[in-house]
């Protein structure tokens, strides 16, 4: 029997922000289970071409990690994910794992951080990770990047049950309904001046820098400002979060025979 773990995330080209968000959370696996080989995964074919091309850094795909392993002569496999909702990132990783399904005597793929399965779990996460302590003028807005994909439903859920805890709580996305000028005229409405914004991402990379926190006139803080509330942005992603990592443990412990 000769095992591996594989964790696969999204990836990120940013050298600070991968040590910061992803390789916190592979190196929580490897501590966790020292006596197996982990091996690292991006799903992003961008991301895999351009850390080629600018840092000469070789890093699988699910695919080819695949491959690797088997060739390796492993015979099971459990794969980590670090994605936020099983959209298309986390479909090119069941798709690999499908292909090569009898190459190995077991082969498992972990939960991602929403699913159907959202509950308490996830929101204490959420919960250690934004401001709580909210006066009634103040809101949080988490932004995720979203998706066409069916599980992008898995935001809205989120936020319905965040607000049992959070009453002035969004969720709104860069590529997803809401957007965050869905909700301009809510907010105005419940009269909020101050707006606490938090990437809803693993990885505070080029879309926290860039699309939600830059001074950019098309950044979601700008828009915000835009419209007369004050803003703070928290440059900060779930990968640095220390419940967020030990989440992603647990899901890996699901799935795995020791």
């Amino acid at each position: 029997m000769k095992k591996a773990i594989v964790v696969a995330s999204f990836g990120c080209s940013i050298k600070d922000s991968r040590e910061k968000y992803i390789e916190t959370i592979e190196n929580a696996v490897k501590d966790t289970y020292r006596d197996i080989d982990c091996f690292r995964v991006f799903t992003s074919e961008i991301i895999r071409k351009k850390m080629k091309r600018e840092e000469n850094l070789d890093i699988h795909n699910m695919k080819s990690c695949l491959q690797m392993l088997k060739e390796g002569g492993y015979t099971h496999v459990y794969v980590s994910v670090t994605h936020v909702i099983p959209g298309v990132e986390y479909e090119k990783v069941l798709r690999a794992v499908s292909e090569y399904i009898n190459d190995f005597e077991e082969i498992k793929v972990a939960r991602t951080f929403l699913d159907e399965h959202l509950g308490n779990d996830e929101i204490n996460v959420i919960k250690s990770y934004i401001k709580t302590d909210l006066q009634d003028e103040e809101a949080i807005i988490l932004v995720g990047h979203g998706s066409h994909h069916d599980s992008h439903k898995y935001y809205e859920e989120v936020e319905k049950l965040l607000r049992n805890h959070v009453k002035n709580s969004y969720v709104v996305s860069i590529e997803g309904n809401p957007f965050i000028d869905d909700i301009i005229d809510e907010l105005k409405r419940r009269k909020y001046t101050k707006i606490y914004l938090y990437p809803f991402l693993i990885v505070s990379g080029d879309h926290a820098l860039n699309d939600i926190g830059s001074d950019d006139d098309e950044s979601i803080k700008s828009i915000l400002s835009g419209n007369g509330f004050d803003v703070e942005m928290f440059f900060t992603g779930l990968g640095e979060n220390r419940n967020a990592i030990n989440l992603f443990v647990d899901r890996l412990n699901e799935i795995i025979t020791v």
